[in-house]
This record gives structure tokens, C-alpha cells and sequence, in this order.
């Protein structure tokens, strides 16, 4: 079972206030950039934790898969965006091979073996540093686009 991890920024009432007054289109021409700047932060630390995890005997490597992936369809659905981490399916050979399953059976675990959660601890590790990341990209495209 997938867990959801929600959070909600405190301490950004300038830029709450500024974004109320902008047009939705011009709103997305803030957030998604700065979220995805946010977020390299947590793949960085994925993929450092998961280059600690992974087994060297094989010929697939997990960091190598791990990306960040934009939602379209649930910015369609909600209006909202939504940037997520996680594992891609590749093919035998392509990338750093399969590890789909592999990346999956070390972050969740299974009935014989523990989970050693890496992309889960690189959100919760680096909750700040992504918050502040998203505040200071999301001032600077205010300024870029002149709408401070």
C-alpha cells in the first residue's frame, strides 16, 4: 500500500497572496518549474540512497531509473500539480535495466525480507530544503515574469 504524503506551505503569505491575484495559465508558469526544481532535490537523494541498495553483481542498476514524472492527466482532472519520484519501467537492457519489481520489493519489503525504504526517507529527510528550493524558484519566476 502506497503511502500519501501531503503538506501544505507555511510561511509563504506573500507569495499566497501574489498567486490569488494571477490568472490560472500564469500560475502554472510558477508553480510547475519551481515545483520540479523542488523535487530534483528528493531525486537526488533517491537516487544517492538507492546506489547504496543496489547490488553490484547484477547488470541492472536502480539510479539510473529513477525519475521525476509530471502528472498531466491529474493537472486536467484537479487543476493542481502534481511531480512525483519513482522508479521507470525499462525494458531488459535499456537504461539500467529492469529494476521496477527490485525497487519495488526494497522500498515496500515483502513477507520474507524487510524494506529498506530509500525514496520514502529522501522526501521525509529533505522536507526543508525542498520547501525552501520551491519558495525561492517560485519568487524568482514571480520577478522573471515581472509580476512581483
Amino acid at each position: 500500500m502506497a503511502d500519501w504524503i501531503t503538506y501544505k506551505l507555511k510561511g509563504a503569505e506573500e507569495l499566497s497572496r501574489v498567486f490569488k491575484t494571477l490568472p490560472s495559465e500564469l500560475q502554472r508558469q510558477v508553480v510547475v518549474p519551481a515545483a520540479k526544481e523542488a523535487m530534483q532535490v528528493v531525486l537526488a537523494a533517491a537516487k544517492d540512497n538507492a546506489s547504496r541498495l543496489d547490488n553490484p553483481n547484477t547488470p541492472n542498476y536502480i539510479p539510473k531509473n529513477l525519475d521525476m514524472i509530471e502528472d498531466k492527466k491529474y493537472f486536467e482532472e484537479t487543476g493542481s500539480t502534481k511531480i512525483s519520484v519513482g522508479v521507470r519501467k525499462r525494458r531488459r537492457g535499456v537504461g539500467g535495466g529492469n529494476t521496477y519489481y527490485a525497487a519495488l520489493f526494497l522500498e515496500l519489503g515483502t513477507s520474507r525480507s524487510r524494506a529498506f525504504p530509500f525514496m520514502r526517507n529522501a522526501l521525509s529527510q529533505n522536507r526543508e530544503a525542498v520547501f525552501q528550493e520551491f519558495l525561492s524558484v517560485a519568487k524568482f519566476r514571480l520577478v522573471e515574469l515581472g509580476l512581483n
